[in-house]
């Protein structure tokens, strides 16, 4: 199973996608496909060393007309002994494993001034996913970049399921409602979770969402020990939002 962790930036969605891998490493093979062209702290967080980019792998970034037609080339690219398109057998430095397991790699970075857009990701993300096997003990989190550019390139095309995370904000809502909405139009599964609730926050959310015809399917605390880790930069403490994220992932039947 292929999941993307979606929505709007601020919400959560790098230490929510770390938290969902080690819940189902727990019983799976998993991995992180970092989409995010802008955030470098999912390796921190993750308690690894940054692997080379994808980006890097085949070549370094192209006009994107190219990048487009090259879809075969790239797939044959990062294939294996006629395996296909699979995670594991990525050469070593392109992939970094964490302490529990979860194998970490990563589309591209914008890092120097003038190198222009992060659309060349998102079409090496779509190419990646659409050509990607998996076994049945595998299962994939993508997490992706802020906002909704990723719709504009079809990536929701190529997985299976769609999680849109949410925070107590109304910005946040409304992007899960367009997801939501193309999910639909995508027959793909949906999930709504609202994360950093406390209090009367979850009752005014479950409201507000329910305006716009959206049921959230999870509740994940707040964590000040999530906090303290973004703050210093380190490998992610959240004992009291994991356990808010084993309980999601088994009432989803995130893991059967």
């Amino acid at each position: 199973m292929k999941i993307m962790v979606c929505g709007k930036g601020g919400t959560g969605k790098t230490v929510v996608s770390i938290l969902i891998a080690r819940v189902l490493s727990e019983k799976y093979r998993v991995y992180i496909v970092d989409s995010d062209e802008s955030n470098i702290l999912l390796p921190r967080l993750l308690g690894v060393d940054p692997p080379k980019t994808l980006i890097e792998y085949i070549g370094g970034k192209r006009d994107e007309a190219e990048l487009e037609g090259m879809e075969i080339d790239i797939a044959s690219m990062l294939s294996k002994a006629g395996l296909g398109v699979r995670l594991r057998t990525l050469p070593g430095e392109y992939i970094s494993y964490s302490r529990d397991g979860i194998g970490l790699t990563i589309i591209g970075k914008v890092r120097e001034y003038g190198e222009g857009c992060a659309c060349p990701f998102n079409i090496l993300t779509r190419i990646l996913l659409k050509n990607l096997v998996l076994d049945s003990d595998e299962r994939v989190i993508v997490d992706t970049d802020a906002g909704v550019e990723h719709i504009g390139r079809r990536i929701e095309e190529v997985v299976d399921g769609i999680i849109a995370l949410i925070d107590p904000t109304a910005e946040s809502i409304e992007t899960a409602a367009l997801l939501r909405n193309i999910s639909l139009d995508l027959s793909k599964k949906f999930w709504v979770i609202a994360n950093k609730v406390n209090g009367r926050m979850k009752e005014i959310l479950v409201d507000r969402a329910g305006k716009l015809g959206i049921r959230i399917d999870g509740f994940i605390g707040f964590d000040e020990e999530i906090v303290e880790s973004c703050l210093l930069g380190e490998e992610l403490r959240a004992s009291r939002a994991l356990e808010d994220v084993r309980r999601i992932a088994y009432s989803l039947n995130l893991i059967e």
